[in-house]
């Protein structure tokens, strides 16, 4: 059995001329009309024609409120701000920071190596013999007033005067007892002086007296006589505890009038 009203038996069906429910503005669907008469057909709203502009930015994302620096770039236009123009700066100069230390330094370290190495061949390190100490035994150190002692490792004589020796003819200040140590070299032109104990000079005998030139010496090695130009050289000397001494021959000062009271006393 049909419903009424409807013509395929079926069912009832719906008023023909009933409106479709109405169409919120802006929902994006459109109502037409299907015909003359007829009840309208919902379709979507066509899309509007784009104007071009873009959608508006996030504030924070918005580059119109931040300082910029527009530059022609091949035939382009960048857009750089100071912030990164400013941290590639910095990055530049931090380059040439770098590229300078790294110059100066290695230079540097190899002028300090360089020099490093030159003193250390030259500089010396443990001498032994002439330039460094050498030792005396206490057997070798003559008796106050003998005749010095010839110490060739040290090349130097070793004298004992008694006070007030080693002066003449107004040369020389006096000085106490003791020892001397007087490089055997002699001031003028470098010649080995020897002790002569047999020489005989204005009535005294045993003097210094230099081979080469006649440069005659007393025995703390005041000049009196010859073209030297001043009195022999003297080294350090140290007596040590058992009676022994210690010699540095590296430590030698020029010699003068007051050679004799350069003595050091033995016991």
């Amino acid at each position: 059995m049909t419903a009424p009203g409807d013509p395929s038996g079926n069912g009832p069906s719906a008023p023909m001329n009933e409106e479709p429910p109405p169409v919120a503005p802006g929902s994006g669907v459109v109502a037409r009309p299907l015909g003359e008469g007829g009840p309208s057909q919902i379709e979507p709203a066509p899309a509007e024609v784009g104007s071009g502009s873009r959608p508006d930015r996030a504030p924070h994302l918005d580059p119109s409120g931040r300082p910029v620096v527009v530059q022609e770039q091949a035939g382009e236009r960048a857009i750089v701000t100071r912030a990164q123009r400013r941290r590639a700066r910095r990055a530049e100069m931090n380059r040439r920071q770098f590229m300078k230390a790294s110059f100066w330094g290695g230079m540097g370290f190899g002028l300090t190596g360089a020099l490093a190495a030159f003193l250390s061949f030259f500089w010396p390190r443990g001498v032994q013999g002439f330039g460094g100490k050498i030792p005396v035994s206490a057997s070798l150190v003559p008796d106050e007033g003998e005749d010095p002692v010839r110490v060739t490792t040290g090349k130097f004589w070793l004298a004992h005067l008694e006070r007030g020796a080693g002066t003449h003819g107004g040369f020389g200040f006096e000085g106490e007892a003791g020892l001397l140590a007087l490089w055997w070299k002699c001031p003028h032109l470098g010649c080995t002086v020897p002790w002569r104990g047999d020489f005989n000079f204005e009535g005294v005998t045993g003097w210094f007296r230099c081979p080469c030139h006649g440069s005659t010496y007393t025995r703390s090695g005041v000049r009196v006589f010859g073209p030297a130009p001043r009195p022999m050289d003297t080294m350090e000397v140290t007596v040590n505890p058992d009676g022994s001494l210690s010699v540095d021959t590296g430590v030698i000062r020029k010699g003068d009038q007051d050679n004799p009271q350069r003595t050091v006393p033995y016991a």
